[in-house]
């Protein structure tokens, strides 16, 4: 044998190794008919049931929206949501469940049209119609679970409208649609043909796979791992103002303050020294504060994963998330350092095991269905990015992200959100106002981002020390001495001058580069990032989202 032949034989067979190392590709179901029916993911199950606990509200939604400043045609608007609503599956699936009671999503046919309906209204009135418009109850059996609506208040002023049930979405969905949104628009209104590359998988494909994965086999080894993992330790106690209603509301409010960006600029240096992520620094101040609150040590919380971690997932518009519970030991008399290597280790060793779904994991904890879901996801922790969503045109048009929402219901009693976009880094706090206060909220936001300060300016500070005059300890000893009296526990009140962060308008921003830079960013599309947000866990109207 020649050397040349063997050095051949060599490099196929590397070629080969490498290439079984290679994650197998989704595959794509046969559609011989429309409609066609499949399986549903575990997450649209777990969502179905929630939708079914609030019949008749506007709760578990994803948000997106855009403000444009100039001459928008609004027939090439049109057409790019009808190219939309042809290419992802999920802008045109219902839900139903046959004779033999299995859940399944159905999906319409290419040619079904979604209507854009367009709003004409003035200035003062476009809160109150953008707030009908989110507020509309969807119905799962006969859908649509997609609404597109335009908002005109000037000829040269429209607000683009997205409002998607949580089954068929997730928090980076919103950032797909509108760049996508933005591509065919550019493309239509310049005389091109579509440009996006065509989807490698629907989420019908990747639901089907995903359960074909989960055998009985993995499903033990992953229930194995939780139960282990989750043994001993309770679900975090809130310090809420009010006991519950036996059917607790959902009307919601948000409180947010602002985090100065040298205190950031801290805690991702700490981060980088320790190997850890922004979502590990920030969840460690999270589980510290809580312990002072409740005393506390090894109490667990939920958190939304994201698994759009393989290629198929990067582009669909769908739901493709699990909760995953994260508890963090805080035995001993560890500094802040040793809880941040603590939360690493532990949050890395949790994400390898994110596939459990979340009813599988309330069933492995022994809990009543109803009953884990409600007290597993009472209380939620994300950090997230607003989304970057590239809007590149050579035309007139302006634009600017529709920030904060008229949306006013809570999907849980307590969530606590670290987001960072152009406007800084906020603590966002959103609770249900039959169980929290606005000053309580806003205390837990003020006494958070002080633990965020703490940690910056002094890492190796101990958690739980012998001298209780401390400065952590005595400003939250001050708080708590200052506090209102309402409600069974009286939490630190607010410091002086320290109330939420208004809502701040973005400035609205040219349009830059030629439709070509656009595209090119779309067929090279980053890996999405690991979970998600709130407000259908990733999205305010700017589609935020999570864990990296």
């Amino acid at each position: 044998m020649t050397t040349d032949l063997q050095e051949r034989i060599r490099l196929e067979a590397a070629l080969l190794a490498r290439r079984a190392q290679r994650p197998v590709g989704i595959p794509v179901l046969p559609r011989p008919q429309y409609p066609c029916a499949f399986p549903v993911s575990p997450i649209q199950q777990l969502l179905w049931q929630f939708h079914h606990e609030c019949p008749g509200e506007s709760t578990w939604l994803t948000l997106g929206g855009i403000r444009i400043y100039g001459p928008l045609d609004l027939a090439v608007l049109k057409r790019a949501f009808d190219a939309m609503t042809e290419r992802h599956e999920s802008l045109r699936t219902v839900f139903r469940t046959p004779a033999n009671g299995t859940l399944e999503q159905v999906v319409l046919p290419p040619s079904f049209r979604l209507a854009m309906p367009l709003h004409d209204v003035s200035p003062e009135q476009a809160e109150a119609v953008a707030e009908a418009v989110i507020d509309e109850p969807f119905d799962l059996v006969h859908g649509p679970l997609t609404r597109f609506s335009v908002l005109r208040l000037a000829p040269q002023e429209h607000h683009l409208m997205l409002v998607q049930h949580h089954i068929v979405s997730d928090g980076a969905s919103a950032e797909i649609f509108i760049t996508e949104l933005a591509a065919l628009y550019l493309a239509f209104a310049a005389g091109a043909p579509d440009p996006l590359p065509r989807l490698a998988a629907q989420p019908a494909d990747l639901a089907t796979w995903q359960r074909e994965r989960l055998d009985e086999a993995t499903r033990r080894r992953l229930a194995g791992y939780w139960t282990e993992r989750l043994a001993g330790a309770d679900p975090l106690r809130l310090p809420a103002d009010r006991l519950h209603e036996p059917v607790p509301s959902s009307a919601g409010l948000t409180s947010q303050l602002l985090v100065e960006p040298e205190t950031m600029q801290a805690l991702r240096r700490l981060g980088k020294e320790n190997s850890a992520t922004p979502f590990m620094v920030t969840l460690a101040a999270f589980q510290i504060l809580f312990a002072w609150y409740t005393g506390q040590r090894e109490a667990m919380v939920a958190t939304p994963y994201s698994y759009r971690d393989r290629p198929e997932t990067y582009a669909p518009i769908g739901a493709f998330i699990n909760y995953l519970m994260l508890r963090t030991d805080l035995s001993g008399d560890p500094d802040f350092r040793e809880v941040l290597r603590r939360v690493r280790d532990n949050t890395l060793r949790d994400f390898e095991h994110h596939q459990l779904p979340f009813n599988d994991l309330i069933e492995a904890l022994g809990l009543e269905p109803a009953t884990g879901r409600y007290v597993l996801i009472r209380a939620l922790f994300t950090e997230e990015s607003d989304p970057e969503v590239p809007l590149d045109s050579d035309g007139p048009l302006r634009t600017e992200m529709i920030a904060d929402p008229p949306w006013h219901h809570a999907l849980r009693d307590f969530t606590l959100r670290v987001t960072t976009g152009e406007e800084g880094t906020h603590v966002v706090v959103t609770y249900r106002a039959d169980a929290f206060t606005a000053q309580r909220a806003a205390d837990i936001a003020a006494d958070y981002r002080d633990v965020l300060r703490l940690a910056a300016r002094d890492p190796g500070f101990r958690v739980f020390p012998r001298n209780r005059a401390c400065p952590r300890q005595a400003a939250l000893g001050r708080r708590r001495r200052r506090g209102r009296g309402h409600g069974r526990r009286a939490a630190p009140a607010h410091s002086p001058g320290a109330g939420p962060h208004p809502p701040q308008r973005r400035a609205p921003g040219r349009l830059r580069g030629p439709l070509r830079v656009l595209r090119s960013r779309l067929l090279r599309r980053p890996r999405l990032r690991r979970a998600a947000g709130q407000r259908g866990e990733g999205t305010g109207l700017t589609g935020r989202r999570g864990p990296r």
